[in-house]
């Protein structure tokens, strides 16, 4: 039961580092993206067909569930996001103790999780696909490799089906977690070559595979009955293969190295442990150090191969950095010795807790300042739209859908499709073609966008106005056309 004991601790701890930003009405428009999609349809409409956008399935049905669990409060969906953080918290716990034989190392790994995933904005405080997919890759990672590291281990043949399965779920929120399924992979032919049992290595690894494509089957079949193969086709591999990112090689390292600065401090306790173990001959931590080594390699090659810079994408990293900093309280090991002092370790907890409570607070102050600009619109509209009449967004906003509880009159939910050239040309939109779509659809009585937007200069914008003219404005930033 005692595991179960930190399983309430690491939630209540996510909770307690995140509440501070659970109340704006956006951190990150991805997560508007998800939540407006998954309530589309919940409304009966099909991903691919009715609404569109560049992420799988799997994060759609994610928020789906979440919908119904909380009743869509922006507030409760934050707190299910710090929910899943705290149990990929519990995941790493489960990893590090099976892994290394200490609860300690576990709880380090547990605690340093739910840490670097709620610090920075957009590197685990904004609900992004990492977080959901880090805890089926977590979970993975603590039924098929740690408990395989130290002798004595039982080498359950269940384990591989499982991981398998989790591993697949995992692609489906997002392909990057292909990374994990890859590091999984040869952890297993490793471990069984240096055994010689080629038997067992085979009938494992049918297993993982097995496993793996169950979820992918399941988002096949869900396109084939909807008869939707092609356009899964064009938007899953087309659409991905049409970005054409060409980042310097210096910059990449650079975009590697300011994930490395921001969370040194790790960084530092993780390599020490390393050293140690290679110096003491520890063949376990040494096995164990390895395989975090390959992860951690695996996923910089995936994060970096897009060559797009976004801070979110480093989130999957978070696990291993969190698992290798934590080998650092493994018994036996004298790296910065002072940090071990008893008073040190007894007031920990207390450390931990009152470093939760000031975080959380920073946030509440950090977000509470920002200007709500999609809660000044709803507020403006709530009066204004009869029932059954919506809005167009120009160029953002898109979480006003949902706080006005409006159906998306376009199926590119998430704007910048429609306003940015390399989306546009991807997606291979015809822009006067999705405005006359938005004309000809007598609910939308409303455009709202920004006085002044560049982006918004588009061939769809210049339509619009043709047939909306400007009404209000909403404070001193926001104008509002009618339709004529």
């Amino acid at each position: 039961m005692r595991k179960y004991y930190w399983l309430a601790l690491f939630i209540l701890l996510a909770i307690a580092l995140r509440w501070g930003s659970f109340f704006i009405s956006v951190i990150n428009h991805d997560e508007s993206t998800y939540i407006v999609i998954a309530e589309e349809m919940l409304r009966g409409e099909l991903y691919f067909r009715d609404v569109v956008d560049t992420k799988p399935i799997g994060i759609f049905w994610i928020y789906m569930l979440l919908i119904k669990l909380t009743g869509g409060s922006l507030a409760a969906l934050r707190a299910a996001a710090a929910a899943v953080v705290g149990l990929g918290s519990w995941g790493l716990f489960l990893s590090g103790r099976r892994a290394t034989g200490s609860e300690r190392v576990g709880v380090a790994a547990g605690v340093i999780y739910a840490i670097i995933c709620s610090i920075y904005t957009y590197y685990g405080l904004s609900p992004n696909t990492e977080i959901f997919f880090n805890l089926f890759t977590i979970f993975a990672l603590a039924v098929a490799v740690a408990p395989r590291i130290r002798a004595g281990h039982a080498d359950a043949l269940w384990h591989w089906p499982l991981a398998g399965l989790l591993l697949g779920c995992a692609v489906a929120v997002k392909p990057f977690a292909a990374a994990e399924a890859l590091a999984i992979g040869l952890f297993m032919l490793w471990y069984y070559g240096r055994e010689r049992k080629l038997s067992r290595a085979i009938v494992a690894g049918v297993a993982l595979v097995a496993g793996f494509l169950v979820p992918l089957a399941i988002v096949y079949f869900y396109y084939r009955q909807a008869g939707l193969l092609e356009a899964f086709q064009f938007y899953t591999f087309e659409v991905a293969g049409a970005y054409p990112v060409d980042l310097p090689w210096y910059l990449r390292l650079k975009y590697m190295g300011d994930y490395l600065l921001r969370y040194s401090p790790f960084v530092i306790l993780g390599a020490g442990a390393l050293v140690q173990w290679k110096r003491f001959k520890s063949k376990e931590g040494l096995h164990w150090g390895y395989y975090l080594l390959l992860q951690f390699l695996l996923v910089t090659v995936v994060v970096l191969i897009t060559g797009k810079r976004f801070g979110h994408y480093q989130v999957q990293l978070h696990p291993v950095l969190a698992l290798l900093a934590a080998c650092w309280w493994t018994p036996g090991l004298t790296l910065f010795p002072w940090l071990r002092r008893e008073w040190l370790r007894k007031w920990a907890p207390t450390i931990v807790m009152h470093l939760a409570l000031i975080l959380g607070i920073v946030h509440y102050q950090h977000y509470s300042n920002k200007d709500d600009k999609p809660a000044r619109i709803a507020a403006y509209f709530e009066d204004r739209l009869a029932p059954g009449e919506t809005f167009f967004g120009i160029n953002g906003w898109q979480i006003t859908y949902h706080l006005l509880d409006r159906p998306v009159p376009t199926p590119y939910v998430h704007s910048s499709l429609l306003y940015l050239d390399h989306h546009v040309r991807a997606f291979q939109i015809d822009e006067r073609a999705e405005a006359e779509r938005i004309i000809a659809d007598p609910t939308v009585q409303y455009l709202i966008g920004r006085l002044n937007d560049a982006n918004a200069d588009t061939p769809l914008t210049a339509r619009l106005l043709e047939v909306f003219e400007p009404f209000d404005t909403i404070g001193e930033d926001i104008r509002v056309w009618k339709r004529r």
